[in-house]
């Protein structure tokens, strides 16, 4: 299965480290986001996805992703059921200092999650 040549997509995550909220901020933006001091992770148990919310000093958002991945079952050669991903979606945003949002967003919607769709774009709010 090529579910995770999206990158970062559902990483395995262990509870005791903070999310890698710089994974996909461009170098040069760097220095013109607010950094979060706490995180809030929300997962879902009945599909693979997740939701984290990063929040700055005052205690307003300032950074979120949110990665999901819809399969189909599917019948091997042997008659053996799987799941096959046919959609992955990954949206990672973070708060700028002028109060604008950078948000990157990578879309895979083939059978097997292979051809990947990726851009930056600006928002005036946080994506929900």
């Amino acid at each position: 299965m090529q579910l995770y040549k999206i990158s970062g997509l559902l990483p395995q995550s262990r509870p005791d480290r903070e999310p890698d909220w710089r994974l996909d901020l461009p170098a040069d933006w760097q220095a013109m986001v607010v950094a979060p001091i706490r995180f809030e992770v929300c997962r879902e148990y009945e599909i693979a996805a997740d939701r984290t919310t990063g929040f700055d000093e005052s205690d307003l958002p300032c950074y979120c992703a949110y990665r999901y991945v819809l399969t189909e079952p599917r019948l091997d050669d042997d008659e053996l059921f799987y799941d096959e991903p046919v959609y992955a979606e990954k949206r990672t945003a973070w708060r700028l200092r002028d109060d604008r949002w950078l948000v990157f967003r990578e879309v895979a919607a083939s059978a097997g999650c292979d051809r990947v769709h990726a851009f930056y774009s600006f928002g005036d709010a946080m994506p929900r």
